[in-house]
């Protein structure tokens, strides 16, 4: 039973984990897409403060229930497609940190703009490609974990498997 209940957990924090990453990703893109900077200042201090909220306590969250359930069940660490999943998720999350940086700095370039009833600077363009460039990779990096973590397969044994 607490295995289960490890893994409802594990379950509604990837859930958490993925779909507010992925809804703070797309409504930031979508408040950039408009140019105004009170749009883009509002979006991007409730993005930053629920990935700071939600999505960064869940990513530990999964990191503590998978442990939790590969002690239980005996599965080893190292067997390939935790492995491989830990790497990825080590990788994705470097990225996290840099994002929120990224999400903070457009925040506070756009309320600058704002505050001084000015266009976004050029800066913020530059900032903007970087994060988005940021959030492609870690969202792919999370699809192949989403996959491997159903299909308790790499990618190099569903290659394999397709061949």
């Amino acid at each position: 039973m607490l295995y289960l209940g490890l893994k409802y957990v594990h379950v509604i924090a990837a859930i958490f984990l993925f779909g507010f990453g992925m809804g703070s990703y797309l409504y930031l893109i979508a408040a950039s897409r408009t140019a105004n900077p009170q749009v883009i200042a509002h979006v991007a201090r409730m993005v930053v403060r629920y990935d700071a909220w939600i999505t960064t306590p869940a990513g530990f969250i999964q990191i503590a229930t998978g442990y939790w359930m590969t002690r239980l069940t005996g599965l080893p660490l190292t067997a390939d497609w935790v492995l491989m999943s830990l790497i990825l998720f080590f990788i994705v999350g470097s990225l996290w940190l840099p994002v929120l940086v990224l999400q903070k700095r457009l925040q506070r370039m756009a309320a600058s703009a704002v505050v001084c009833g000015t266009r976004l600077a050029d800066e913020y363009r530059a900032v903007y490609r970087q994060w988005f460039w940021m959030g492609v990779c870690g969202f792919l990096g999370m699809f192949v974990i989403v996959l491997m973590m159903v299909t308790k397969m790499t990618p190099g044994q569903w290659l394999q498997m397709m061949l």
